[in-house]
């Protein structure tokens, strides 16, 4: 459907998307396709978006915001999402000679997850390890893989890591989730320094860069949280609309590559961050 669309002249960009089962990254393939660049989304992770998100009205979209899904039951087995991916690359390769799909020009790792929101006595280390699997371990294996990808196909690209707000500051009862996202701040600024050196760091010719990046969103109303909670966050420190948060992703997805947004928070203007009271 999206294809058809596409003058022969346009080059359609290539996006790797994680999380498009949840509130955000759904918003964030939106976004993209909204967003006037040609962007053909492969959207993967271990289930797709339920009704709750997809519907609009109560009724199916007529047209879902990504082209493809990729079902990897095991995010965190290399083998297993390298050989999906490859192979799906593979097949994009005779699909339309007007238009070579077989390229990444950019990865949104937005898929992540929050176990252990408990007293520190209460988490154990096997959910500390989950979280720092999927929200860490996960980022890096797509990242790994797309930086190769890129330098081979396109001479470049974009990576972009959806942080948290709690890899700055904490909420209590957060010690698996805040730590996974400091853990990813590093691991965005080490690829960043990385992707300068793109023919050094991925062992091929050329001269490209990847500019790798993170946005970290504040409050953000989605299907994870409480009513409990959403009520008091509106109360006290109010949300973004997860759309703004989608076309800000969009915008930085868009620019050049040659310039990066190194790090960005996208929050609520009331909620608390900076000020001591």
């Amino acid at each position: 459907g999206n294809l058809k669309r596409i003058s022969p002249a346009t080059t359609m960009k290539v996006c790797l998307l994680t999380g498009v089962s949840g509130t955000i990254g759904y918003a964030i393939a939106r976004a993209l396709k909204s967003s006037g660049e040609a962007w053909y989304i492969i959207a993967l992770g271990r289930r797709p978006p339920p009704p709750s998100i997809t519907e609009v009205d109560g009724k199916p979209p007529e047209r879902l915001p990504y082209d493809s899904f990729l079902k990897i039951s095991d995010m965190t087995d290399e083998a297993a999402v390298s050989s999906a991916l490859d192979g799906h690359f593979e097949s994009l390769k005779g699909s339309d000679d007007t238009m070579q799909l077989d390229r990444l020009d950019l990865l949104i790792n937005c898929a992540g997850c929050s176990l252990g929101n408990d007293p520190i006595a209460d988490v154990s280390a096997e959910a500390f390890r989950t979280v720092m699997e999927v929200n860490v371990l996960v980022p890096f294996i797509l990242s790994r893989y797309a930086m190769v990808k890129m330098a081979a196909s396109c001479g470049g690209g974009r990576i972009i890591n959806i942080g948290s707000i709690a890899g700055e500051s904490p909420r209590l009862h957060s010690v698996p989730y805040t730590t996974s996202k400091f853990a990813l701040g590093g691991l965005t600024r080490a690829l960043s320094v990385e992707g300068q050196h793109l023919a050094r760091t991925t062992k091929t010719d050329g001269d490209g860069i990847v500019a790798v990046c993170q946005i970290n969103p504040g409050n953000v109303r989605s299907s994870i949280m409480s009513a409990e909670e959403a009520a008091r966050r509106e109360r006290e420190e109010g949300f973004v609309e997860v759309m703004d948060l989608a076309n800000y992703v969009a915008t930085v997805a868009n620019l050049p590559n040659e310039a990066n947004v190194l790090e960005s928070t996208v929050m609520p203007t009331r909620q608390p961050l900076v000020g001591r009271g």
